[in-house]
């Protein structure tokens, strides 16, 4: 079998090549559909793929997406936001239950821990899983629990009702923040989470909000990270209020 003939691998680099990371998916002299030949691939996954690299809204959905992404992530290396919202009282109550979500949120990060490569789970002297499928569960399962922490958990909560009011104030870092957790993107990811709408696959996770929305481990991470910076600098801000 050919580079030409490899159906699945051309698929995935096409789908990598719009929603993907840098350097994310597989190297293009890797016949992928070769290399999987004895694996079950679902012909579900590769049309939800095919679908979303024709899906024009869904394509500029992510192009916003990203393009906020990059906005905050010069806007959150300095101190911008954690100074728009130190200006914003914290309750004692408040400030317990920013603790509360951070906390979680980093616990779940530290679910996908590697040693010598090899990820460390509660169940590894019950099941010996294949590698391969011990990476992928480790990987998705670290990245569903902090998106339904930040993204469900706490967007009902105090650090969207304090990014909120920055942005009604007018503080742009805080507007941007806001524009992130409400865009499309976002906002379909919420809803799958929310109604366990939601299942691995081939490319990552799809998540299921009127239609398909496969999105890649490398992207979802990445996502991730500055929620977490967000709601880091939210507590610190918060810390500042209560030690006044």
């Amino acid at each position: 079998m050919t580079i030409e003939d490899d159906i699945i691998g051309s698929t995935l680099c096409k789908f990598y090549a719009v929603f993907g990371m840098p350097d994310e998916g597989p190297p293009p002299d890797v016949n992928v559909t070769e290399l999987l030949s004895n694996a079950t691939i679902k012909s579900e996954d590769l049309a939800i793929l095919r679908a979303a690299i024709e899906d024009q809204t869904l394509r500029r959905q992510f192009g916003i997406c990203r393009e906020i992404l990059e906005d905050l992530a010069s806007r959150l290396t300095s101190e911008d936001l954690l100074r728009e919202l130190s200006t914003i009282p914290v309750s004692d109550r408040d400030f317990e239950e920013l603790s509360s979500g951070v906390f979680w949120f980093a616990l779940a990060g530290s679910l996908d821990r590697r040693e010598t490569g090899v990820p460390t789970t509660p169940f590894d002297k019950q099941i010996q899983l294949p590698l391969p499928v011990k990476i992928r569960m480790t990987v998705q399962g670290s990245l569903v629990l902090r998106l339904y922490l930040s993204l469900v958990y706490m967007r009902e909560g105090v650090m969207v009702n304090l990014i909120t009011q920055g942005a009604q104030a007018g503080k742009p870092c805080c507007g941007r923040v806001l524009k992130l957790l409400n865009c499309d993107y976002v906002r379909r990811i919420r809803n799958a989470l929310s109604h366990g709408s939601f299942s691995s696959s081939i490319a990552g996770i799809t998540f299921r909000d009127k239609g398909g929305i496969p999105s890649t481990p490398d992207f979802l991470n990445w996502l991730c990270t500055w929620l977490m910076l967000i709601q880091l600098q939210v507590l610190v801000a918060g810390a500042k209020d209560i030690d006044k």
